[in-house]
């Protein structure tokens, strides 16, 4: 039997959602750390590909990619060892060294530590790199300017729909 879902929710954190108007790119993981699906991507210092945000020396929005995407086109066996792609699962990410698929413009769903509405800002709480609508305290947080919520947060799975206007490098 399938499953049933309770709710309807954006969706997984990291699909790509509503528009034929995204640019994906690929790009190599470049070692610091796994980055989960949904999740913000920064290029690394030294250029040498992508890192997720790092909440000990934080990037800024000038090193932002985008998000990690986690591609429907893909079969299970297409991803590295160890990742999940079942469509409602919210787990999966892409490992040290893999060449990782990074949305650098159109809609994505990800995971949003707190409420949000159509048209929020989007920021990255320095604390612990989660995703917020709230600028916080001056200097806690890492705002993506161009990146905007598309619709609220679900009640279920936390998860809204980001839209990323424009590419911001590469």
């Amino acid at each position: 039997m399938g499953k049933v879902q309770q709710y309807f929710t954006n969706g997984a954190p990291g699909a790509v959602s509503r528009s034929n108007d995204e640019v994906i790119i690929a790009v190599k993981n470049a070692g610091g750390g796994d980055i989960a699906f949904g999740a913000p991507v920064f290029l690394a210092s030294d250029g040498s590909g992508a890192e997720p945000f790092n909440i000990t020396t934080p990037q800024e929005f000038s090193a932002f990619l985008g998000f990690a995407v986690k591609a429907e086109s893909k079969t299970p066996d297409a991803y590295p060892s160890g990742q999940d792609n079942d469509a409602f699962s919210e787990s999966g990410a892409w490992h040290n060294e893999d060449v990782i698929e990074v949305l650098v413009r159109g809609n994505i769903v990800v995971k949003m530590a707190t409420a949000c509405s159509t048209g929020s800002k989007v920021y990255i709480r320095k604390s612990d790199g989660k995703l917020t609508a709230s600028a916080g305290t001056s200097g806690s947080t890492v705002q993506l300017e161009n990146c905007t919520v598309r619709n609220t947060r679900d009640s279920g799975a936390n998860t809204a729909e980001i839209v990323v206007r424009e590419r911001n490098i590469l």
